[in-house]
């Protein structure tokens, strides 16, 4: 099955165009100097959703050509209507995964990448990030908790919390006005099972340092970044030998400065994720007082991501430690 539309696939269109791409967050890039609000989609908007997502898109701050500003629309092709009206509009420009199409400055370009993203038809909303939030915070809660206060760590609504907890009744249970997770082991499961994954962009860089120090000079570069992946399991339960660097970080890191080169996807030794889920820096909050990892059941997730021979092992012992806080 074809991969589905990520924000990757249209920031790596322009970098072929020999546009220069800065990351300012997972919605929010400079390209060549300008400015650029990014959205994806994915399925193939019509022409009348293109204008009206411009529209939303000014009142937010992106204007016309007088201020340099532009929306960037990552989508799986580009019909001819919208080519039409992206070549007409100065502050829009639209990317095309699947025919290689980069309609930038009201100009047209064919690339002619080889890619292959599926359409998924109608979106399905949001992904559940609130959710898994509350399932992580759950884990490693020393001690049961009220709505009010779960809700206060992941930065969420109580009546969003007070859903799901209902949802998950028999998993967790209320007494004296708190929760916690009575079958955590289950509730562990079902987020490395059905957590949606981060969205947002992954910039991909090689080094030949090892594994931990890599993810470490990646850490180093800028405030707020956070271990993840093999780095994160090697400080929390350290257990294999490290196969991949991952961090995530708030904005695109200048490794390049740190002597890091860049890399395709499936060369990288190292990931930088600039997260679309909102939450991933107050679960590491909640964890830890001065974290400088992620939550300990995103890193397990992210571990299985990067697979290996050995990352069982390794999640099971992240499991152990997680598990051993919520069953005090």
């Amino acid at each position: 099955m074809a991969p589905h539309l990520t924000a990757d696939a249209g920031i790596d269109l322009l970098a072929s165009s020999g546009l220069n791409v800065a990351i300012d967050s997972a919605s929010d890039l400079v390209v060549d100097g300008v400015p650029v609000e990014l959205k994806v989609y994915a399925r193939n908007p019509s022409p009348s959703d293109v204008m009206r997502i411009l529209d939303q898109a000014r009142q937010r701050g992106v204007r016309n050509e007088s201020t340099n500003r532009r929306l960037l629309i990552v989508m799986p092709s580009v019909p001819t209507s919208i080519r039409t009206l992206a070549e007409a509009t100065p502050d829009l420009a639209v990317a095309g995964v699947n025919d290689s199409i980069l309609i930038w400055g009201r100009k047209t370009q064919f690339l002619g990448l080889v890619d292959d993203i599926e359409d998924v038809g109608r979106p399905r909303g949001r992904p559940s990030w609130g959710r898994h939030a509350l399932m992580r915070v759950l884990l490693f809660s020393d001690e049961p908790r009220t709505q009010v206060a779960l809700a206060a760590q992941i930065g969420t609504s109580q009546a969003a919390v007070s859903k799901a907890l209902k949802d998950w009744m028999g998993t967790v249970e209320k007494a004296n006005g708190r929760w916690r997770a009575v079958e955590p082991e289950r509730l562990w499961d079902r987020f490395l099972d059905t957590y949606p994954g981060p969205g947002g962009i992954t910039e991909s860089w090689y080094s030949l340092d090892p594994i931990i120090k890599q993810a470490e000079d990646a850490q180093a570069t800028s405030p707020d970044v956070l271990l993840s992946g093999d780095a994160a399991a090697d400080t929390i339960a350290p257990w294999r030998v490290p196969r991949k660097a991952l961090v995530y970080a708030k904005k695109g890191l200048p490794l390049a400065r740190a002597k890091f080169a860049e890399a395709a996807r499936d060369e990288a030794s190292l990931e930088v994720v600039i997260p679309a889920d909102p939450t991933i820096w107050a679960t590491a909050a909640a964890w830890s007082a001065h974290p400088s990892t992620v939550d300990p059941v995103l890193a397990a997730w992210d571990v299985r991501r990067t697979g290996g021979p050995d990352a069982g092992e390794a999640i099971d012992r992240l499991a152990r430690r997680v598990l051993q806080r919520a069953l005090r």
